[in-house]
């Protein structure tokens, strides 16, 4: 990932830097041809942050800006320049998407560039922070009372026989009970994630021709951490649930499901009752039965990578991250599905409603 051109790119769109320096912005050193003032930038590490699979997630660099003039004076205001067009950056800047850029000090050291009597330098340290293949810096917090996120179904019939669904979730001591996710044809056929505030359990029901096949979580969960949670199921088969990872319940399967589905929904049971009353991140959907190592790869030992890479996805809302990075105000009121198959629509709810609070 080349950052140098990002950092190029926002100082030279940058109108008061341009204003002293044009486009005399250069990586490590610059023509000794070239006239006062001008900048040289120097990358002095690119650390990769939290990977799995071989994929980046966060890369981190240092970098130090130099702003070159003949005068103190038009050094320092060049320097206040460069921080003031820097300083807390985010978005994407010649396809490199920068997450935050933080001022870290300067060197205040003014000293004769070698050869060059009489020129002083100034810079600057920079610390920055560089989304690579996936991000998440947002969740979606729901009420427990009306909110939720209607969903069309296309493309979920494929998985009513064999399916994934694969999902963060934070609960907090006081919650009352209500669905994760549903996808319903009718009260006999229909698939569920929820909440048993009755007994304290997570559920996971693959109901099929009027017979319930029910897995549960006995595990404490309304602690206000985050978890992860996947319920699979195949016809032939068993229906499973996993927390964080690891196999919780099993069942063989019962019933055979008939029709399809005709509604869905996050955040209720689809018919205006059992309300979400916490935080979901990063909801998947498969039209395959995920094996418990591809479950464990999903959980991650707790940090959230990019699903896409999987086999059979047929759903996936990031639940605030998905369009432009960083402004989820800007696709509201809607939840990307990064699959392009099934765009949410938040119902009962506002911009607030996603929070700077994931699974980290």
């Amino acid at each position: 990932m080349d950052i140098g051109k990002a950092i190029y790119k926002i100082l030279s769109d940058n109108i008061a830097v341009a204003s002293m320096v044009g486009t005399r912005i250069a990586p490590n050193v610059m023509k000794q041809t070239s006239p006062f003032p001008f900048i040289v930038y120097d990358v002095s590490s690119d650390t990769p942050e939290g990977q799995k699979d071989s994929v980046a997630l966060l890369d981190t660099a240092n970098i130090m800006i130099s702003g070159y003039s003949k005068t103190y004076a038009e050094a320092s205001k060049l320097a206040n320049y460069i921080r003031t067009a820097l300083d807390r950056v985010n978005g994407v800047y010649n396809a490199v998407n920068i997450q935050a850029i933080d001022f870290d000090g300067y060197d205040d050291v003014f000293d004769d560039m070698s050869g060059s009597d009489g020129v002083y330098r100034k810079s600057l340290n920079f610390n920055v922070r560089i989304i690579n293949s996936f991000n998440n810096i947002y969740s979606t917090i729901f009420d427990g009372v009306d909110d939720y996120v209607a969903l069309g179904v296309s493309g979920m019939s494929a998985m009513k026989n064999t399916g994934t669904i694969s999902a963060w979730f934070k609960l907090e001591t006081t919650a009352a009970g209500g669905d994760l996710f549903r996808a319903y044809e009718d009260l006999d056929n229909n698939i569920r994630i929820f909440y048993h505030a009755g007994d304290n359990e997570l559920r996971f029901n693959y109901r099929a021709g009027g017979t319930s096949n029910i897995v549960t979580i006995t595990d404490s969960i309304e602690d206000g951490f985050w978890h992860h949670v996947a319920g699979t199921w195949d016809k032939d088969g068993n229906a499973n649930i996993y927390l964080d990872g690891a196999l919780k319940d099993t069942i063989a399967i019962s019933g055979t499901f008939t029709g399809s589905f005709t509604i869905a929904a996050i955040g209720n049971n689809t018919q205006g009752a059992n309300y979400w009353p916490g935080n979901i991140d990063e909801l998947s959907l498969f039209n395959k039965e995920l094996d418990s190592t591809e479950v464990s790869t999903l959980y991650n030992d707790g940090l959230p990578f990019n699903p896409k890479p999987l086999a059979n996805m047929i759903g996936y809302w990031k639940m605030g991250d998905g369009g432009i990075v960083g402004d989820p105000i800007a696709t509201y009121p809607t939840i990307v599905d990064e699959t392009g198959n099934n765009n949410g629509t938040m119902t009962n709810m506002t911009s607030t409603d996603f929070v700077a609070d994931v699974p980290e």
